[in-house]
């Protein structure tokens, strides 16, 4: 592996470097991300296309940049945007940058872009398996890789949504499971909260305990400011990634970049554990979490709503956490919600949609509505 350059995307405040390595040390740094490919997109094994890459591997086709995202790599005390303008820092720089991240990190590893050519490149060689001189050849070519270093999930994310938005659209909701194990990576640190894997079936059966499917659906839904949207409708789509990209790219200019959307996951930690004892099952209802967040979502863009969503928040939690757990009226929530007639309704979207309305009211009221009167203005249509 060799560092070819080494920028700073002043945007982001993000370190991005571009390398040229080998396909086997390509494939040694992302042998940890097999394990996540199960929550991106379907791995394309039989296309026709895909049939014609991996033939054209083996002839020694060149692949465009992959693009990863690392994280945990030490950087250079000397690293800043003003020695990369000195010749022989940089030069200093690289070289050290370059011995730390030498050694493949599998587990700090993410595939941003490039999950099908990685899955080409190891079906390739596992097609190889009998042929060592193809192989060992086939092993020695060169790849090119943007890497960007040690960067918040929210800086990746506005990243990947900027660059996708003058194409055909990438949903928000396959852009965002792409990154989802980094997003796990960033929320981790909250205390109190645990993170489960789907793949796994593992249940909730203590306070903070949270899959990293609903945490991914919840993050779209705080981007987008609405609980579910028609993916069929490439105009609304779009309209919501400009909303999205405009969302994380105010964040980013923040002191507290990247502190927005973990507040309210820390929120809804904090109070999982308050109401635990008596409602163990409202924090681990998908729509909940989705109605909440699409709310909080739209709250935190809107200026006039802003500070009144994070002061009712608080007001609210201050009371549950105070003892007080009968003030989120979690009883009034089941008995709206169970009353609906599933021959007529589709009560999961009627019930991210009261959610939803229910905690726009409380913030426009400022916290100063009850949530009993909150959710039964939510559950009017």
């Amino acid at each position: 592996m060799k560092i070819i350059d080494l920028t700073l995307d002043e945007r982001i405040n993000g370190y991005c470097v571009t390398i040229t390595c080998s396909y086997e040390w390509y494939l040694a740094a992302t042998a940890g991300a097999e394990a996540n490919l199960n929550i991106q997109r379907g791995i394309i094994k039989d296309s026709k296309a895909y049939q014609t890459l991996r033939a054209d591997l083996r002839r020694g086709c060149i692949l465009p940049p992959l693009v990863l995202a690392v994280s945990g790599i030490p950087f250079p005390a000397a690293l800043s945007k003003t020695a990369l303008n000195d010749p022989v820092l940089r030069e200093e720089i690289i070289t050290e940058l370059e011995a730390k991240m030498n050694l493949p990190r599998p587990p700090d590893t993410y595939i941003i872009d490039g999950l099908q050519r990685t899955n080409a490149l190891r079906q390739t060689r596992d097609d190889l398996a009998n042929l060592v001189e193809e192989k060992t050849k086939f092993l020695d070519r060169p790849l090119r890789i943007e890497i960007w270093l040690n960067i918040p999930f929210s800086a990746v994310a506005y990243r990947m949504l900027l660059l996708n938005a003058g194409q055909k659209p990438m949903s928000i909701k396959h852009q965002v499971e792409i990154l989802s194990m980094k997003l796990a990576e960033d929320l981790r640190p909250i205390p109190g909260l645990e993170i489960l894997m789907s793949l796994s079936a593992q249940r909730r059966v203590r306070a903070g305990q949270f899959t990293l499917a609903k945490l991914s659906q919840s993050f779209q839904a705080w981007l987008q400011g609405t609980p579910s949207i028609d993916v069929r409708n490439t105009v609304m789509e779009q309209l919501l990634a400009e909303s999205a990209i405009e969302t994380l790219g105010t964040s980013l200019s923040g002191a507290n970049a990247d502190d927005d959307f973990k507040s309210l996951i820390g929120w809804m930690v904090e109070m999982d554990n308050a109401i635990w004892a008596t409602e163990s099952q409202f924090f681990g209802n998908e729509t909940v979490l989705l109605g909440l967040s699409a709310a909080v979502g739209a709250a935190q863009r809107n200026d006039k709503l802003r500070d009144r969503m994070k002061r009712s928040l608080n007001t609210l939690k201050a009371a549950v956490t105070g003892g007080n757990t009968e003030v989120l009226a979690v009883q009034r929530f089941n008995d709206l919600r169970q009353g609906e007639d599933v021959r007529k309704v589709n009560v999961g979207q009627f019930t991210r949609d009261m959610v939803y309305r229910a905690f726009q009211e409380y913030f426009l009221a400022d916290g100063s509505k009850t949530m009993e009167e909150c959710w039964a203005f939510g559950a009017q249509s």
